[in-house]
């Protein structure tokens, strides 16, 4: 599968699976080895930290940090510079398609 992105969309599939992991390894160390992989919820949890961080990230770089495009030639502001996107989709919406996960029915 090609994975198409602009500036640093290629952050959402990091942060979401660094979350999982993050959450697999502190939930097994608290309650014991296989804990994560028997109940739902440290991975619901998990997608919910990864939806909150998908959707600060995506403001801060497309709303908050986005550089603005000046004409070389006449010094004028012309635009902003490309969002960061994930598959044409910028940063921020992948907040609420991480959160469909979570409502994704697991086993």
């Amino acid at each position: 599968m090609l994975i198409v992105w602009r500036g640093f969309g290629w952050l959402v599939p990091v942060i979401v699976i660094a979350a999982l992991i993050l959450t697999q390894l502190a939930v097994d160390a608290v309650y014991g080895q296989g804990f994560y992989t028997a109940n739902a919820w440290p991975k619901q949890a998990a997608f919910i930290a990864a939806a909150v961080l998908v959707g600060i990230l995506g403001v801060f770089l497309n709303h908050m940090k986005r550089g603005l495009l000046i004409d070389e030639e006449s010094g004028e502001v012309v635009g902003k510079a490309p969002s960061h996107t994930l598959f044409f989709i910028p940063v921020e919406y992948w907040a609420i398609v991480v959160l469909a996960l979570f409502f994704w029915p697991l086993p």
